[in-house]
């Protein structure tokens, strides 16, 4: 054996320790960061849709009253996961996290196969020190799409392997057509995952001058999956009409790019733009170097494979086209898949620096030290806001007063994100039951110019066991106690004072104002 073997030998006896490692440094760190993390308006509509009894109805509930607005493989994995280790964050969570570390799987193996074990592991780890990583503990379908993006480009690569053996491509097929189908029966925006892909294999069949009928098949079948989500679709419907988002901006592009790797929008607004241009000058150096190691690339490595990395790093411009032209709204994080192509062009420009055994070792420990360090401060942040956030349930002995008067009494609050923490996280068992959230649609429309929570409410209605109530019915009650938390989303405020009813505050608590209505003897029109 050659020392330059001898040394690959023990490079390679290493690999699978340290991609263990990452993995293991991934999970414990979203996982304390998800005990630490409260529940939060978008997850608790995941959360009461699929805290449902039944696997039927989790898809009864996506089918004809969805408050999250999904299709339902991700709402059928969190059920799952709740009927496997209770009704809580952590398993409304669990099936994020898995996706998150499918994604670092499935860099590895893709990256691997281009530039080799060291490149694997640096692409593998760079996403644990974005802002992306924080969707590997969020209960929301989005780090599950992340894992089966990566895993559909793995899946292709697999299959259209040519380095002169018979391989069986049955395994990479199907694993190609269930990446997509998963993908796109998760979230609506999941049927871009097809572009990447696509755009790959459409340049593979110009340059060989020849069609890959496996590969066309699989993509075929995994596009029919769309016939799966029509019937979830026609069910949004209701909620167009007077969706909260307006439209779609050219700027959601250059936010989605913003979205993968740090979150700054709360920093002064000179850092703010000090960030955007460092983010800026990065990307743009990573894409000279992908271009420079394009260019010098070996003969095994094919042009298509590059496409396609190009394909998933320009999401964002293709999300903005399909929510511009399609769906008529989106949200940057819709497109955070683009992380893929960036963490895999980083390792792989790096090879020719990996093979210095100090570049390479230097390079992790940084990596690692930067994800410890990064994710604590995430979590030590998370649990201050978190532990604000249960301190707002303490009650002045006035507020209590007010709160307990009478102990069957209803308190009416119209803010969603409050409604849903209140009736989850205060730890009165006596006061939970008594929250009661408004709606009125008209009142919606006419304050906030969008009725959201309206249709939120009145599908919730069907199946969540919580209290609601309309606004028409609240007017009926002639003292009742109101909570106003002036979330931004409150419209009861304004329908009062226009209407000129008589409030008497009560108490500052719970994140608002406790006030008493006097309504009047007959309902306002």
């Amino acid at each position: 054996m050659t020392p330059r073997s001898a040394e690959a030998a023990k490079t390679s006896s290493r690999t699978y320790p340290l991609l263990a490692l990452f993995l293991i440094v991934s999970a414990t760190l979203s996982l304390i960061w998800s005990h630490a993390r409260l529940l939060w308006n978008d997850e608790f509509l995941s959360f009461y849709s699929d805290g449902v009894a039944t696997f039927k109805q989790v898809i009864l509930v996506q089918l004809r009253h969805p408050i999250s607005l999904d299709p339902p493989t991700y709402h059928l994995l969190s059920h799952l996961s709740m009927d496997l280790i209770g009704r809580n964050a952590i398993a409304l969570r669990l099936p994020a996290l898995a996706g998150f570390l499918l994604l670092q799987l499935c860099l590895f193996f893709f990256v691997r196969r281009l530039a080799g074990d060291r490149s694997a592991i640096i692409a593998m780890a760079v996403p644990i020190l974005t802002a992306s990583f924080r969707y590997s503990l969020e209960g929301r379908p989005y780090g599950l799409l992340l894992g089966l993006y990566a895993l559909s480009l793995l899946c292709w690569q697999l299959a259209i392997e040519d380095d002169g053996k018979q391989h069986s491509r049955i395994l990479p097929l199907t694993g190609l057509t269930l990446s997509i189908a998963l993908a796109i029966t998760s979230h609506y925006f999941g049927v871009l995952i097809l572009i990447p892909v696509s755009l790959g294999e459409f340049s593979r069949i110009l340059i060989r001058k020849r069609l890959d009928f496996g590969v066309l098949t699989a993509l075929i079948l995994g596009l029919a999956s769309v016939g799966i989500i029509l019937p979830f679709q026609r069910a949004l419907m209701v909620y167009r009409q007077h969706y909260y988002i307006k439209g779609v901006n050219i700027h959601d592009v250059s936010q989605g790019y913003r979205e993968l790797f740090l979150r700054y929008t709360s920093w002064p607004i000179p850092l703010q733009k000090l960030a955007a241009a460092i983010m800026v000058v990065l990307a743009l150096t990573l894409a000279y170097a992908g271009y420079q190691r394009f260019k010098r690339r070996p003969a095994t490595e094919h042009a298509y494979t590059w496409v396609a990395l190009l394909s998933m790093a320009l999401l964002p411009f293709f999300g903005y086209l399909f929510g511009r032209f399609v769906t008529h709204t989106m949200e940057v994080r819709y497109v955070i898949a683009a992380l893929i192509a960036f963490a895999a062009t980083f390792g792989i420009v790096l090879e020719r620096k990996l093979r210095s055994n100090t570049f390479y070792y230097t390079a992790l420990t940084v990596i690692l030290t930067a994800a410890i360090a990064i994710n604590t401060w995430n979590i030590l942040k998370e649990r201050r806001d978190s532990a604000a956030l249960l301190a707002s349930f303490q009650l002045s002995p006035q507020a209590a007063a007010a709160l307990h008067k009478n102990p069957h009494e209803l308190i009416y609050l119209q803010s969603l994100n409050d409604f849903y923490l209140d009736t989850y996280y205060d730890p009165d068992p006596t006061l939970r039951p008594r929250f009661s959230l408004l709606y009125g649609q008209p009142q919606e429309i006419h304050w906030l110019e969008h009725d959201t929570n309206y249709v939120t409410a009145v599908n919730m209605l069907t199946f969540a066991p919580l209290s609601l109530t309309s606004y028409a019915d609240f007017l009926k009650q002639p003292h009742p106690l109101l909570l106003l938390n002036h979330s931004g989303w409150e419209w009861v405020d304004k329908q009062l004072d226009a209407d000129h009813t008589p409030q008497q505050p009560q108490s500052e608590c719970l994140r608002g104002q406790l006030i008493r209505v006097t309504n009047p003897s007959l309902p306002a029109k």
